[in-house]
């Protein structure tokens, strides 16, 4: 007779991105045969780092971990991996939650492997997500190597789940992580304040302050765009972040100025949802940038 128990766990969801344009390039036998390979070297990292392939579903493996740090580890060696041999031609996007887990035969279920699930269908080619309560549980040293990302509602939850995400390629001014060493990265800094500015109108949002936005006449920030709904978005600053809430028919396009940081350089759309974020840029309201008639709202830290 099987018997369900439960175990504190760290899930990870390794997902090949691209593999349909693969088939496309290679036919189906080649294709096939090059991702299962790949993810036979997944595994075998799995392994080395003291985790366990639960399964493999399609061009995505769900591991286990007794400990977040092997975890990451292991996420970060794998993006690592295709980064040194190009001849995969693949990449692999990756998400990791922790927690207490259900166990039936060994094999997990429930509702941290929902959560890393959900995660995992976050994160781009090339990122890894995790969520806040793995990282909580990293060496200080694994836990440096961690950028704040958003907070982010997940299906079925009241409240959102803080996301981060993994820096670990050099290259483009991340690290890879190590479980020995303190290695020092940039932090994003948090902010006191932020000023939009929609032509010569201009407001702060300071900690605990609430603005309206859009062409009602309540709100603290009018825009003049029949795109743009009565009250088309909520701002406010919220632990030193620009918070931006959707409420609008149209929803909302964001873009972050260029730089360095994982969130930087964006170009992203919300309809009904939050949004966080420490960066500089613009929005526009109910229309995307690309349309002659927009309407653009500047937003940056003071």
């Amino acid at each position: 007779m099987s018997e369900n128990t439960s175990k504190d766990l760290t899930i990870l969801f390794a997902d090949v991105v691209g593999s349909v344009s693969l088939y496309t390039q290679l036919g189906d036998m080649q294709a096939h045969q090059r991702i299962s390979l790949f993810l036979q070297s997944m595994a075998l990292l799995v392994e080395r780092n003291h985790g366990r392939v639960v399964e493999t579903i399609g061009d995505e493996i769900m591991c286990r971990f007794n400990t977040s740090n092997d975890a990451l580890v292991t996420a970060c060696a794998i993006q690592e991996s295709l980064k040194a041999d190009k001849a995969w031609c693949l990449h692999v996007r990756i998400g990791i939650h922790s927690g207490l887990t259900g166990m039936k035969d060994d094999h997990p279920f429930g509702d941290t492997v929902n959560v890393a699930a959900r995660v995992v269908a976050l994160a781009e080619a090339g990122q890894i997500m995790l969520t806040d309560d793995v990282c909580q549980r990293l060496s200080e040293a694994n836990k440096a190597s961690t950028n704040y990302f958003s907070d982010v509602y997940i299906k079925g939850k009241q409240q959102p789940y803080t996301i981060h995400q993994a820096l670990w390629d050099q290259e483009q001014g991340t690290i890879m992580v190590r479980n020995d060493v303190k290695i020092p990265v940039e932090r994003r800094r948090q902010h006191s304040c932020f000023r939009l500015r929609h032509l010569d109108s201009e407001v702060l949002v300071t900690e605990g302050k609430e603005v309206l936005l859009g062409r009602g006449e309540q709100c603290g920030l009018r825009v003049d765009s029949e795109a743009a709904s009565r009250i088309h978005a909520v701002l406010k600053c919220r632990g030193g972040r620009l918070v931006l809430t959707d409420r609008s028919t149209n929803g909302t396009f964001v873009k972050t100025r260029a730089g360095k940081r994982a969130a930087d350089n964006s170009e992203l759309f919300f309809h009904h949802d939050e949004w966080v974020t420490t960066c500089d840029g613009i929005a526009s309201l109910g229309r995307p940038f690309s349309s002659q008639d927009v309407v653009l709202i500047h937003f940056n830290a003071v």
